[in-house]
């Protein structure tokens, strides 16, 4: 008689999503019918796309496949699956899940945030015990099971990719007892399992056929939906070595970076294969079993067979598993991603060795919250109480202090009134000064050449002769060049003026001077400040201190000061006017 009684399965991944039913044949043995499977064709490594697809995606696969709601189990994978096997040393069951809840605190990244549990293996030698923790982010979990009520399916359980996986090889292949190697490649991740006898090792790397569209769709140019079609209908791994590349351009190019994907997968396996031989006193694998989505990839057998140089062969989920109607042809070709699956099916099983239940903690904070809510209302109440009565006393005190203050209130809204009218008056005259200041900043401008011309013709010295006035707004003086940079935005330009002309030579020592008192009394005038001298041709001279030129150049540059010049600019403007 079976067990068990009917049940859905669903098997969500990275890129395709599973559905069927499991239910006892005539003779009581575990039959799968109705299976059907949906490629979501979403990039997975875009975790916003990745759950509205699944919501979607669950609903087409329930309205197709016919299926009817009833108890499911969900099975999930990826990345976000975290696995350790430690030691403990044997003891009482309660403390030995004392321990091994201390190693998962330590082990655990963010544990309050994570769904995990334990299961205990014999170690094989020795008086110490192996468990194998197996965790998932809590907010994956939920979101999937919430995908699934959608779809009117009711999820009592929840079974890890890893935990499957060892459930659909034991069920199928219970006859090998040899240390043996499964690699699961899925399309964000991939199970490095290795199993001896009742001895279990289990890592999850993320690296999967994802990491091989990626490359493809750089290396491409291409997106990555068009990529992974590329790589479903070219892709194979390239065999290495002296072997020739296929006529096919694109082909040879997917082959290779398919390989260089899957030999950094090749090293992952190996440093696993390490470490579970110097930590966990295993044994060197002597045959490989494949399963996963990516592993429908062309080659990807021969690839390890040469590169860890045993028997590797295909998983097969439905050895001993028998599928109401037949496999259908669409099954068939993508067998090797059911693994998982039918390892969630299997879990149904009284003699599952993996026998996993991360949703039982889900279900132990629901518990939790609800025997705190009475405590939790309570504790609102009286949180609400002494927050509202000192309220009411304070409305009580504030009516009394109002109506005690009725009489000076009109008294202050008659002064406010006074005040207003007052301040209005004050901006229109306000406004007026405005006004005037820019009539007189304009009448000064307007008298701004004549002063100019009034002050060269006044401080020109004998024999010197202004040739040239030269207005540049965009120049800056000598002072304002040192002016930091970051105080540049509070400087005022000023536009300068450039006076050049000629002056009679008489001796070195007269034509130095003659320029520097030009320019000395250019600023005393206060129409120009900060006059620099730009030029003064010096000839030469002769040894009695003759020249052969009659005329030298020179060249100043001053500020002209403007209206909106503040500090000593407002003090030159003054002088001016």
């Amino acid at each position: 008689m079976a067990s068990f009684s009917r049940r859905v399965i669903l098997d969500i991944g990275a890129s395709e999503i599973r559905i069927g039913e499991l239910l006892p044949d005539r003779s009581g043995w575990p039959a799968l019918r109705q299976l059907s499977s949906l490629v979501l064709g979403i990039d997975p490594t875009k975790g916003s796309e990745f759950f509205p697809a699944v919501l979607q995606g669950l609903e087409n696969l329930a309205q197709t496949s016919g299926i009817k709601a009833g108890p499911a189990t969900l099975c999930l994978g990826g990345p976000s699956v975290f696995s350790r096997v430690i030691k403990v040393p044997q003891a009482a069951p309660a403390q030995v899940s004392q321990m091994i809840g201390f190693e998962a605190q330590q082990a655990i990244p963010a544990i309050e945030e994570a769904c995990w549990d334990f299961q205990i293996f014999p170690a094989g030698h020795g008086d110490e015990l192996e468990a194998m923790i197996l965790a998932i982010k809590k907010e994956s979990v939920e979101e999937m099971i919430a995908a699934a009520m959608k779809s009117n399916f009711i999820v009592d359980s929840v079974e890890l990719a890893p935990a499957a996986i060892i459930n659909a090889f034991r069920y199928n292949y219970p006859e090998i007892q040899t240390p043996t190697l499964i690699l699961d490649v899925g399309a964000r991740s991939t199970n490095i399992i290795l199993v001896e006898g009742e001895k279990i090792f289990c890592r999850v790397v993320p690296l999967g056929g994802a990491s091989i569209t990626q490359a493809i769709a750089t290396d491409l140019q291409e997106s990555f939906v068009g990529a992974e079609t590329l790589k479903r209908a070219k892709g194979f791994v390239h065999p290495g070595g002296a072997y020739e590349d296929p006529s096919d351009e694109f082909a040879a190019r997917i082959s290779k970076l398919s390989r260089g994907v899957v030999t950094r997968l090749h090293t992952e396996v190996e440093r696993s294969i390490t470490f579970y031989r110097n930590q966990q006193g295993g044994s060197r694998p002597t045959q490989l079993y494949l399963s996963g989505g990516c592993c429908s990839l062309s080659l990807i057998d021969f690839f390890f067979k040469e590169k860890l140089k045993i028997p590797a062969n295909y998983l097969q989920p439905f050895r001993r598993v028998s599928v109401s109607g037949g496999i259908s042809q669409e099954v068939q070709k993508t067998f090797s991603g059911w693994t998982s699956f039918v390892g969630g099916a299997l879990r149904s099983l009284p003699d599952s060795p993996c026998r996993y239940n991360v949703m039982a903690r889900l279900k132990n904070e629901s518990l939790n919250k609800q025997k705190d809510r009475p405590a939790l209302v309570a504790a609102a109440v009286a949180i609400a109480l002494l927050l509202i009565l000192p309220g009411i006393h304070g409305f009580w005190e504030s009516s009394k202090i109002q109506n005690s203050l009725s009489p000076q209130k009109v008294e202050v809204e008659e002064v406010e009134s006074v005040l207003a009218k007052m301040q209005v008056s004050q901006k229109k005259v306000a406004d007026r000064v405005v006004l005037l200041e820019k009539i007189v900043a304009l009448e000064t401008e307007r008298l701004r050449w004549s002063q100019l011309l009034d002050v060269l013709a006044k401080k020109s010295k004998l024999g010197m002769w202004i040739t040239r006035l030269q207005v540049v707004s965009d120049a800056k003086s000598p002072a304002d060049q040192a002016v930091p940079a970051k105080n540049s935005a509070n400087v005022n330009i000023n536009p300068q003026v450039e006076i050049s002309g000629i002056f009679e030579t008489k001796s070195e020592e007269a034509d130095a001077q003659v320029v520097d008192d030009f320019r000395k009394s250019l600023e005393e005038s206060g129409v120009l400040v900060k006059v620099v001298t730009l030029e003064r041709e010096t000839p030469e001279r002769s040894a009695d201190g003759k020249a052969e030129q009659v005329a030298l150049k020179f060249a100043l540059r001053g500020e002209w000061v403007t209206q909106r010049s503040s500090g000593s600019g407002g003090q030159v403007k003054e002088k001016v006017k």
